[in-house]
């Protein structure tokens, strides 16, 4: 509890936004996308859209939760395994150096989770996953703040994609993103 009380303090002092008009959400009924963590799990969102520490610019709609490495991580929607990258360690903090699965679905979105364990992927690629299926562990590949990033890119998977707005089915409402401090219980 001492950890996540540092992060949310982390958090303040930085002066990450909760939220903000301009970014709003779809409704969740019109959404498709699952927390990427088991029903019955919560952890606490680090950062989310706009943020000031990384989530500017092409990464505006990403979001962070705090996860200790080792934590499973499964597909936010249903959709087919089309990158992995796996092979950086946990102790490596360089930017760029993060393992990533990215999952293609129907509507040409792609889900991208980030800084994954090493060689932690339960899937491979080419693989049709459902929304639930564990992917992989969490880990702190290139950043020195254990943490699981998540985001929704369109027509592109590529690093530098432009990521989109979404809203997650399964937990309390976020009109403006998941916010920053908030827990997020999967339901």
């Amino acid at each position: 509890m001492k950890g996540m009380y540092f992060i949310c303090v982390l958090i303040m002092a930085l002066g990450c936004k909760r939220g903000s008009d301009s970014l709003q959400a779809p409704s969740q009924q019109n959404s498709h996308y699952y927390l990427p963590y088991p029903v019955g799990t919560e952890y606490m969102c680090m950062q989310g859209w706009n943020g000031a520490m990384s989530h500017y610019g092409v990464f505006s709609y990403a979001v962070d939760f705090t996860m200790q490495p080792g934590t499973i991580v499964t597909a936010s929607h249903q959709g087919v395994v089309e990158w992995i990258i796996s092979g950086y360690s946990n102790s490596d903090e360089v930017p760029g150096h993060e393992n990533v699965i990215i999952v293609r679905h129907e509507d040409s979105t792609f889900a991208r989770y980030v800084h994954l364990s090493p060689n932690s992927e339960r899937v491979s690629i080419g693989q049709a996953v459902k929304t639930g299926d564990t992917l992989a562990l969490s880990g702190q590949s290139g950043t020195p703040i254990a943490h699981l990033h998540f985001d929704v890119t369109k027509g592109c998977n590529d690093r530098n994609c432009q990521t989109i707005p979404f809203a997650f089915v399964n937990t309390i409402p976020q009109p403006y993103g998941p916010a920053a401090g908030t827990i997020y219980t999967a339901r």
